[in-house]
């Protein structure tokens, strides 16, 4: 079959990022060693719409993969009615983070044009889908759609004249078993990827080593997708994958995208000295899960060693009653001791934080503020909590508003009716537009200070 792997047209998105997608990545390496025809069209693409519809009326794929974030709801609705206006008979399969947080009854009200929807991790399921669609499909027909309902792939949403049914997901416990993206169809040469803290030339690639975050952050739902328990590949696999990167195609940075990095302690000891005896001459991020403690002395001069630029922190809020409220583990004194360490070795912090928690006063947001300056980040970046599906946070706006489900298609985080913390939105926006203003300036007189410093 010919296979589009895609996520919605950029166009529709409002800043969409220009990074290879790993998600379509692992899902066409699965696909790699079969007789599909697998095209990707994900971030890099800059098709118009105009230009999308001449492609597809060119092109006609036999099926399209859409993968879908909550905020881009809209955006892939609008992607799949232009495919439908194109080639009514293509098969739509939709995945992601939205269709794996929502009910899927909801989910097949909301997307009423898409055949299939997969739940959770999609690299098995997927390519077990498209061999039942290969075998049925010969009944010449639509039908056989139908028929597919019975085959318990995991994960798989799906209607008919009888409702709407899934099946549960599954994960796999090997992730050495998954062949690597295919890089030959997502050369990171073809994205612009601005590295915070690498000051290295060349091409930058996203990679993950881990999956499963064990976690409990009432606003985060990527549990959805992998589950709780950390699963990693080995550090060999990881190595093997940098350096296909590193001498095919001239990436010398590296952007560690799992949220559990430096979890284990061995795994990323491994992987640093690796890099080390290797002598691979990278820089590279990562984010650091909650429990810091692997983050000692020892091991961030190793980190740094092996090319450790700037560590991502998730600490969403100054005031310890808010982040108790979020599930938050570690209290801020031993973030502030930790971001101390961090600097000493010489790796810069990129600090994250949130405002608009529910129940959230004026008070407490301003001791966000104060608190995340005091820590003087190399980055600092803010935003509006916001009530994905499948969090906790999600539950509370319903119960708060008394209503059923959000209108994904039309919800604006900046103008929505439904504030989860004392302030409107229309004062939070505000004050989310003040507090950017000050990081700008903030960085600004950075910048000025080190070049005086230099001089």
């Amino acid at each position: 079959m010919k296979v589009l792997l895609m996520t919605p047209i950029s166009g529709f998105v409002e800043l969409p990022p220009n990074i290879p997608d790993l998600g379509l990545g692992y899902i066409a390496a699965s696909l790699k060693d079969s007789s599909h025809n697998v095209i990707i069209m994900d971030w890099a693409m800059k098709l118009s719409s105009g230009d999308f519809k001449s492609w597809l009326a060119a092109n006609k794929p036999e099926l399209i993969g859409i993968k879908v974030f909550t905020k881009d709801v809209s955006a892939a609705k609008k992607t799949i009615s232009i495919i439908r206006e194109i080639i009514p008979e293509v098969i739509i399969v939709i995945g992601g983070p939205h269709p794996s947080a929502v009910d899927p009854i909801r989910l097949m009200e909301d997307f009423t044009k898409c055949d299939f929807a997969i739940k959770g991790e999609a690299e098995i399921s997927f390519s077990s889908l498209l061999t039942e669609i290969s075998e049925r499909k010969k009944n010449s027909d639509r039908e056989f759609i139908n028929k597919v309902r019975a085959i318990k792939i995991p994960g798989l949403v799906w209607r008919d004249k009888d409702g709407v049914f899934a099946n549960p997901i599954s994960l796999c416990h090997n992730l050495n078993k998954f062949k690597f993206p295919p890089w030959e169809i997502m050369d990171p040469n073809n994205y612009t990827i601005n590295m915070l803290g690498s000051e290295k030339q060349g091409a930058t690639a996203p990679i993950i080593t881990t999956r499963g975050c064990p976690g409990k952050c009432t606003f985060c739902s990527a549990h959805n997708i992998s589950g709780r328990k950390i699963r990693s590949r080995s550090p060999e696999n990881v190595f093997k994958e940098m350096s296909i990167l590193y001498s095919k195609y001239s990436v010398k940075k590296f952007m560690f995208m799992d949220n559990c990095f430096t979890a284990n302690k061995k795994h990323l000891k491994m992987i640093c000295k690796m890099i080390v005896n290797d002598r691979m001459n990278v820089e590279w991020d990562c984010s650091s899960y909650e429990n810091l403690d692997n983050l000692t002395h020892e091991m961030l001069a190793l980190m740094y060693d092996a090319g450790c630029r700037m560590i991502h922190m998730g600490i969403e809020s100054g005031s310890e009653h808010t982040r108790k409220a979020m599930n938050k583990l570690s209290d801020l004194s031993d973030i502030e001791k930790k971001i101390k360490l961090i600097k000493k070795n010489k790796i810069k912090i990129g600090a994250w934080f949130m405002i608009g928690f529910p129940e959230e006063t004026k008070k407490e947001m301003n001791k966000t503020i104060k608190y995340a300056f005091s820590l003087n980040p190399d980055l600092l970046t803010f935003t509006i909590a916001y009530p994905l599906p499948g969090t906790e946070i999600y539950n509370y706006i319903k119960d708060k508003y008394k209503f059923q489900n959000i209108d994904w298609s039309n919800f604006d985080i900046y103008n929505s009716e439904y504030p989860l913390s004392e302030l409107s939105s229309k004062k939070l926006t505000w004050l989310l537009k003040t507090i950017r203003i000050r990081i700008r300036i903030h960085s600004k007189l950075k910048k000025i200070s080190s070049i005086l410093i230099r001089k």
